[in-house]
């Protein structure tokens, strides 16, 4: 018995250590993480974020697709990619999901004040002050009129963050160029391939809510995405850091069981042949 009471001790030793000391260095190395806030209590939500498709389609022509796309609805951008970079530093995204993936307050006020929304004074684009609260609400409708359902992760994250950030791990690339955007930003955005080992759920999810709130001052802006969106956003970073950890941790359980047995074929053993000695 002398033989099992060590071994339990150890085991609950080595589960201190996992369960216990790594969330502690954790909380010591990354302090309190803030609670994301899907529902944007900052932004105002005066604006309408519904009118008539028809309408937002024409206000969107006349006033978004110079230098944005819509591949849904077959609008393409004025601008071509070369001139975005020259006058932009980084290229507008194309915009057929994007009434899925925001926030519909966020995305109104996002239309409105885009510097405000994304808590970035540096953002491109520049306020759509021509537009009424009534036509933004049009072009909210008509956004929301025709992006897809059902978006899948990698599809999100390529819509938020590909114009920006590279993954190349899964051969995403960044719309725009690096010296461009290291001249937008200050510095390159990381590539995503491996994030989610980097940082804890916790950390990315509150991180794409605000980014201000656990990276005060980075060049990053607030992307106003939905808690849906971002929870498939975090999902999939996490799967593709780390894409064999099922299998991984499948075959630990049987490793592991494999090493009970073991070990209780080798104290019975060790009973058998010391018994008389005992």
């Amino acid at each position: 018995m002398k033989e099992l009471k060590i071994l339990l001790i150890l085991i609950v030793l080595v589960l201190i250590g996992y369960w216990g000391i790594e969330p502690y260095a954790h909380s010591v190395m990354h302090g309190e993480v803030k609670q994301p806030d899907h529902t944007y209590k900052d932004v105002p939500k005066n604006i309408p974020t519904t009118g008539d498709p028809v309408k937002g389609k024409e206000l969107f022509t006349t006033n978004c697709a110079s230098c944005h796309g819509l591949k849904n609805d077959g609008v393409n951008p004025g601008m071509d990619i070369q001139t975005s970079i020259t006058s932009f530093k980084v290229v507008p995204p194309d915009l057929s999901n994007i009434g899925a993936i925001l926030d519909e307050h966020f995305l109104a006020y996002f239309i409105k004040n885009p510097q405000d929304a994304t808590k970035n004074p540096k953002f491109a684009m520049p306020p759509m002050a021509q537009l009424s609260d009534e036509d933004i609400g049009h072009v909210v409708a008509y956004l929301k009129s025709v992006t897809k359902k059902d978006l899948t992760g990698k599809e999100i994250t390529v819509e938020a963050c590909g114009r920006c950030h590279s993954i190349k791990y899964q051969k995403v690339l960044s719309d725009t160029p690096k010296e461009p955007l290291k001249e937008y930003l200050g510095k390159v955005p990381p590539d995503l391939s491996v994030i989610g080992k980097a940082k804890n759920v916790e950390y990315l999810e509150t991180f794409i809510n605000n980014p201000q709130n656990t990276l005060p001052g980075t060049s990053m802006p607030r992307l106003g995405l939905t808690k849906e969106s971002t929870e498939k956003v975090v999902t999939y970073l996490d799967q593709i850091a780390d894409p064999h950890r099922d299998q991984r941790n499948t075959l630990g359980i049987w490793v592991i069981g494999y090493l009970l047995f073991m070990a209780g074929i080798t104290f019975a053993w060790k009973k058998k042949i010391w018994k008389n000695i005992h």
